[in-house]
């Protein structure tokens, strides 16, 4: 059959509804409620199923409060954190997204989206927003934007990566002026990777809520199964699973606000073995808190590790405490680290003005540029005695 048959033939059946091809598809589509066509009658039943609000547009709303004294936690300073240190009680949001799919791409979208904030102390309104159909989402957008406000600190868990990108991206295919106009943005993923990434196995949020907060979920849909859930509505008109998506997402909203809680203890120097105070200091100082990181680094004691220990010895220092950066380079001196050697070499030369102790350091030190070290001491000790290099033991 040559082209212009077939498409002769395609007109037929197209003008004739009755023709067997188009026939079938009608009546497949009957057989299946879960098609577009029929969603806008169904909305109610799903409103129904996850006990939300039915908004216009097929837009549905679950709202809720949670009690921060239900997890035992105390009232921590939330800006007790390097990358928000010098932000003065800003308006915390935290929010979590599922999406149609795990990956980038401009089909994938956020079918569901859990925003909270405090109501007061210790309280938490959850909001969370679910679209009854593909058509429903620019709805959902100017509605989560307009919640969030443009004051609002958003708190995430790779949300930098992953779910404000995505967010944006579906606000500018929908053409919406609504950009995102919040005043900052903290990504709990990267602080608890900072502070345990070297201890743990992984750093997913359900590994931190074991470890940090005593959570265990029991009957959890995995996140990874929440596609599936929204497709299964889409075709079949199955709330089931959806719910659970939405007791899914809740807990990583609630969790955020917990994790946010808990982290600021640790990050003030706790006694946790599992915890890498080096990492944390060096945070503290990047952000301009030497204080901070000074007694991060005190208050770890002998559960800092060698990079840590240099740290700390590099900051006394830089402040001029020459008698405590010398016991912090003994101590790693006399466990065989050749830094801390040159350290000593460097202070014994230059502070203390003793050349042979610094000549007698320098045969532990390791790297590039020794030999010159050595010919400058040896000229200030007035000898022509050649020392070895010896390596470390």
């Amino acid at each position: 059959m040559n082209l212009a048959s077939r498409l002769d033939r395609l007109r037929g059946q197209a003008a004739d509804p009755g023709s067997e091809p188009l026939a079938q598809g009608i009546r497949r589509a009957r057989r299946h409620p879960g098609t577009q066509a029929s969603l806008p009658a169904r909305f109610p039943v799903l409103a129904e199923a996850l006990r939300a609000d039915c908004e216009t547009d097929g837009l549905l709303v679950r709202r809720r409060e949670y009690t921060l004294s239900e997890c035992g936690l105390k009232m921590s300073d939330l800006s007790s954190l390097p990358e928000v240190c010098d932000l003065h009680a800003p308006d915390w949001v935290y929010i979590d997204t599922e999406t149609t799919g795990l990956s980038g791409g401009a089909g994938n979208l956020a079918f569901m989206v859990g925003v909270a904030r405090y109501i007061d102390g210790r309280r938490l309104e959850v909001c969370q927003y679910v679209i009854g159909s593909f058509a429903s989402e620019p709805r959902m957008l100017r509605e989560l934007f307009d919640w969030i406000g443009s004051d609002a600190v958003l708190v995430s868990y790779n949300g930098k990566c992953f779910d404000l990108p995505l967010l944006t991206g579906r606000l500018r295919m929908h053409r919406i002026d609504a950009t995102p106009g919040f005043s900052g943005h903290l990504d709990l993923m990267y602080s608890v990777r900072r502070a345990y990434r070297r201890h743990w196995p992984d750093c997913r949020l359900q590994t931190a809520e074991r470890r940090l907060l005593g959570l265990s979920r029991v009957g959890d849909l995995p996140g990874a199964e929440a596609p599936a859930a929204w497709q299964s509505w889409l075709r079949e008109g199955d709330t089931r699973q959806l719910l659970r998506v939405l007791e899914h997402n809740y807990q990583d909203v609630v969790s955020l606000a917990l994790l946010h809680q808990r982290l600021p203890m640790d990050y003030a120097g706790s006694g946790r073995a599992d915890l890498d105070h080096a990492a944390i200091g060096r945070a503290w100082r990047d952000a301009g808190r030497d204080d901070i990181a000074r007694r991060v680094w005190e208050l770890a004691g002998s559960r800092l590790d060698a990079n840590g220990s240099l740290q700390l010895a590099r900051l006394y220092r830089q402040q001029r405490q020459w008698q405590l950066a010398k016991t912090v380079w003994q101590n790693l001196h006399a466990r065989g680290n050749a830094e801390a050697a040159l350290e000593l070499s460097k202070y014994y030369e230059h502070r203390r003005r003793d050349y042979h102790r610094a000549l007698g350091f320098l045969r532990y030190c390791e790297g590039p540029g020794l030999a010159a070290r050595y010919a400058r001491l040896q000229d200030k000790v007035g000898c022509n005695l050649q020392l070895p290099l010896m390596p470390l033991a």
